[in-house]
């Protein structure tokens, strides 16, 4: 194993705290956020780590913590609404936030509607974006939000968002606003040593998918930018790495850090990608970052010649050369990285069939992602995308 010496003190976009054990300093900086009684929200699967109960039983002395683990891939509003309940019942006046995406959105949207005095069914869907409420995001005062990430993927630490799934629209919410940025981020890669290979590398190409996305969005952010391309180095270098090494610290340290760059990242927008991935979650419950994968090539030959320019750039920050079709180029490396990663070129379809024109409707539907999309999205185009993502081998 690489020496752990990864190690940052950062306060971009918020307080960030970065490197090998540094969860031991969770409790500390639930405390400088203001926390004296705190609700964890977390899922089953990192409750049941071998690390969790000390750390958990560290907060419960410092901060008066229990701990609510019952998140999960897909979380809900009925999810949000019972972690309200367990918020209450407890007189929490903060939330920690300890997983990957989901239990983190749902952290996030639970201190969002403690700071609302909201809580009751079709909340989440009128505060989201395009709802009838989510002019009141600006007026929220919620408790603080510390968060701690598990995974090296969604980068939800960094987000001022969250995405809670609506079973009975089928569709996927996404509530956004400044507000609700975390107080603090503890980020301890050590905490990714026991994630499976297969959940490494879905993670991963999730963050891939946020600094690709972000890049390709056509508008003048050179900020941004410059911190995708780096993202999308780092994971192109490391993510074979930590998957061949699963304790390589170095590995990892660079992965979680490229999560929570690719997050900053996409402040600047997202696209098609994700707009696809989001139907695919709700409909089906398919893993985030494994939809991800499969339709991030498919997605990227779709913009064709439009994505030219950037990614000429990204074949920089791939190590290829980029040749008479950058664009084809990117598609190829970025195919040949989910490979290797041993991350499935397609999914298998579900009973009955796959419902692509139902899936097809619904990404239509998600107007914020496609308002930042390189290309103008077209039926015909979704429903062939999803064919062949769920195409046989």
């Amino acid at each position: 194993m690489a020496g752990p010496a990864l190690r940052a003190n950062v306060t971009f976009p918020t307080r960030y705290r970065f490197g090998w054990g540094r969860r031991a300093e969770l409790a500390a900086e639930a405390r400088a956020a203001g926390v004296r009684r705190a609700l964890v929200v977390t899922d089953p699967g990192v409750a049941a780590l071998p690390w969790f109960d000390p750390l958990a039983a560290a907060l419960a002395d410092a901060v008066g913590a229990v701990v609510w683990a019952a998140v999960s891939t897909n979380p809900t509003e009925a999810e949000v609404l019972a972690g309200l309940a367990a918020f209450r019942a407890h007189a929490a006046d903060g939330v920690i936030a300890i997983g990957g995406g989901s239990p983190i959105d749902a952290g996030r949207v639970i201190a969002m509607l403690v700071g609302l005095g909201a809580g009751a069914p079709g909340d989440v869907a009128a505060l989201a974006v395009d709802g009838a409420r989510a002019r009141e995001l600006a007026g929220a005062r919620p408790p603080p939000l510390v968060a701690m990430p598990t995974t090296a993927g969604t980068g939800a630490e960094l987000s001022s968002g969250a995405v809670v799934t609506d079973p009975a629209a089928r569709v996927k919410r996404t509530v956004l606003h400044p507000v609700l940025m975390a107080r603090a981020v503890v980020a301890d890669p050590e905490v990714t040593v026991g994630l499976p290979a297969a959940l490494t590398a879905a993670t991963a190409a999730d963050a891939l998918t946020h600094a690709i996305e972000a890049l390709l969005v056509p508008a003048y952010h050179p900020m941004c930018d410059a911190i995708a391309l780096e993202a999308v180095r780092l994971i192109a270098a490391h993510l074979p790495r930590a998957i061949a090494a699963p304790d390589d610290a170095d590995a990892r340290g660079h992965l979680m850090m490229a999560a929570s760059m690719a997050a900053v990242a996409f402040q600047k927008g997202l696209g098609l990608v994700h707009a696809m991935a989001h139907p695919l979650g709700a409909v089906l419950g398919v893993h985030h970052g494994l939809a991800n994968a499969v339709l991030l090539p498919h997605v990227l030959a779709c913009h064709g010649a439009a994505i030219a320019a950037p990614c000429a750039r990204l074949c920089a920050a791939l190590e290829v050369a980029p040749g008479a079709d950058p664009v084809a180029t990117v598609v190829a490396a970025v195919r040949g990285l989910l490979d290797r990663s041993g991350l499935p070129a397609t999914l298998p379809a579900p009973a009955g069939g796959a419902p692509v024109a139902e899936l097809a409707a619904l990404a239509l539907g998600e107007r914020m992602y496609l308002a930042t999309s390189p290309t103008p999205a077209r039926p015909v185009e979704l429903v062939a995308i999803y064919q062949a993502v769920f195409a046989r081998p």
